[in-house]
């Protein structure tokens, strides 16, 4: 279990990186996740993944001696 501070940090920097919306309710705090940036990011990741192990198939290793 983390404790508020440390969530409280996380929250605040997913905020100010677009990620989340905030929604204030008295003394609580609502997020709500932005899920677009999030599917984004996962699309970006899967095409440097299919890349990578393109390039990695296309590699040739020396045989040893």
């Amino acid at each position: 279990m983390l404790p508020q501070t440390d969530v409280s940090d996380h929250l605040r920097v997913l905020r100010e990186a677009g990620l989340v919306e905030t929604e204030p309710c008295g003394r609580l705090t609502y997020y709500r996740l932005f899920p677009e940036p999030l599917q984004a990011a996962s699309a970006r990741l899967a095409e440097l993944a299919a890349a990578n192990e393109t390039a990695r198939a296309q590699t040739r290793k020396r045989a040893c001696p």
